[in-house]
């Protein structure tokens, strides 16, 4: 497993008695689409929704989710603004990944 913006190797959630230490956040994205429910009482609006039609998961660092402008990419991904999946698409650019053996 590796960071999605930095390209940094993660590990799993560490347990100890007392606490536990993160290292990584996954965010549960992907493409999607607007889509509307309609409700079937007739005093009621249709909710308008993100249609998730083709998942991934996008791994953030700690050290990147830390930085301001990789949180705001997320924070748009999450309420529908902009989608990180999309967006290296439409730039045809893909995150650099750190592929050294360590």
């Amino acid at each position: 497993m590796q960071c999605f913006h930095c390209g940094r190797a993660v590990r799993g959630t560490m347990h100890t008695q007392r606490s536990y230490w993160v290292d990584y956040y996954r965010l549960h994205t992907g493409h999607s689409q607007w889509d509307v429910l309609v409700n079937p009482k007739t005093d009621t609006a249709p909710t308008r929704y993100l249609k998730l039609t083709r998942s991934t998961d996008i791994l953030t660092c700690v050290d990147c989710y830390d930085r301001l402008e990789i949180r705001r990419l997320l924070d748009d991904d999450i309420a529908g603004r902009r989608s990180i999946v999309d967006q290296n698409l439409e730039e045809d650019t893909l995150p650099s990944l750190n592929l050294k053996a360590d």
